[in-house]
């Protein structure tokens, strides 16, 4: 059993008046003794009566030991006012010593039964607490099992589609090449050779894309330096946003330990996230890299911060399914692949938005 219910006064705003009214009650009561003539003795045994009030507070309040000190302090005074002025009447006198130690049997009942009241109700605190984290844990549980659900059936299908697509691509693409020999770079329609050869290379990057999505390789992991991805990755997209008007800045944690990753999974997880901040605030902004290590969850994260258009709040859940964009030219699959990766390394990775617009990202990785 808790003990603390029994021994402390918590110290609240709402104390301090709570004291002052319980010493404030017995001073008075105590007064009215001294200044009323024994002669009006209903009025006195109304006055002892009264002191109730303030033990009955001090033990509602506090529980049964305070309630105790507040009937030993109205029983002191009292006593005094007995020697004093009804040493004459001694079955009186009697009565009043009775009273006296009814003052302290009620503190103690009183005090006892606040004392269990306090204590159920902090049980069902706790228990609904329990409850609320359990319902939570749950629902992210379920909510997980939906996602993976999910994604397995659309990855069987996205790899089915992309090998259907891959195979008559390697034709165009071979096709061509012997075309293009043919024609040569001053035929008026060399041009149009030109676009097949992009467009085709823009399908076979898509078609890789969705290949990755559906079966994304298993990480091979190696002791390696986070900060070293985390910087190598700010200066491959350095370039890109000093040309947009972009700030870039970066705090790295020197003491930041090796995590054990698969550095090119990793490394594009930071490109995907940094291309997509940079791409989303267009022209100027800030973007922010801050790359820590927290001892006492045993993690290393990098937080990325842009100052773009953000996401709408119901948007948020879906920024890591498959498809989900709000660029006009994204195929919304470099965020869910990121999401794969990093949970394949048994980390997190969550997006919040910022109050002042934009979104962080927050990658969360074993260490």
């Amino acid at each position: 059993m808790d003990p603390r219910p029994w021994l402390e006064i918590r110290r609240s705003g709402s104390d301090g008046w709570k004291i002052s009214l319980i010493v404030i009650l017995t001073l008075a009561i105590s007064a009215c003794h001294f200044l009323t003539s024994t002669e009006h003795r209903y009025l006195h045994e109304i006055y002892q009566r009264t002191y109730y009030i303030p033990i009955l507070l001090a033990a509602f309040w506090y529980g049964p030991l305070i309630g105790l000190g507040a009937a030993f302090g109205a029983s002191a005074i009292y006593w005094i006012h007995i020697r004093l002025d009804w040493m004459h009447a001694p079955i009186y006198s009697f009565n009043q010593y009775a009273e006296i130690i009814l003052y302290h049997v009620v503190a103690l009942i009183i005090g006892i039964l606040a004392f269990r009241e306090r204590t159920q109700r902090r049980r069902l605190e706790e228990t609904s607490a329990e409850l609320a984290k359990a319902y939570e844990k749950l629902r992210t549980t379920f909510e997980q099992l939906r996602r993976a659900d999910r994604l397995a059936a659309l990855g069987e299908l996205s790899a089915g589609i992309a090998h259907e697509i891959r195979n008559p691509l390697g034709s165009i693409k071979g096709s061509i090449e012997i075309l293009e020999s043919e024609i040569s770079a001053n035929h008026p329609k060399h041009e149009f050779v030109e676009i097949i050869q992009e467009e085709t290379a823009r399908l076979n990057g898509l078609v890789g894309e969705f290949l990755q999505f559906a079966r994304p390789p298993r990480p091979s992991m190696a002791p390696a330096s986070l900060s070293d991805l985390v910087e190598g990755a700010a200066s491959l997209v350095a370039q890109e946003a000093e040309q947009s008007g972009i700030r870039v800045s970066k705090r790295i944690d020197p003491t930041m330990p090796p995590v054990r990753v698969d550095p090119d999974q990793i490394r594009q997880v930071l490109l995907n996230i940094l291309l997509n901040a940079t791409q989303a605030m267009g022209t100027g902004g800030r973007l922010e890299i801050l790359c820590r290590y927290e001892r006492e969850a045993e993690l290393a994260v990098v937080e990325i911060s842009d100052t773009g258009p953000g996401v709408a709040p119901d948007q948020l859940e879906q920024i890591f399914d498959p498809f989900f964009t709000t660029k006009s030219n994204g195929t919304g699959l470099g965020l869910s692949i990121s999401h794969q990766l990093v949970e394949n390394h048994k980390g997190r990775i969550v997006a919040r938005t910022n109050p002042d617009g934009g979104l962080t990202f927050r990658i969360e990785l074993p260490a």
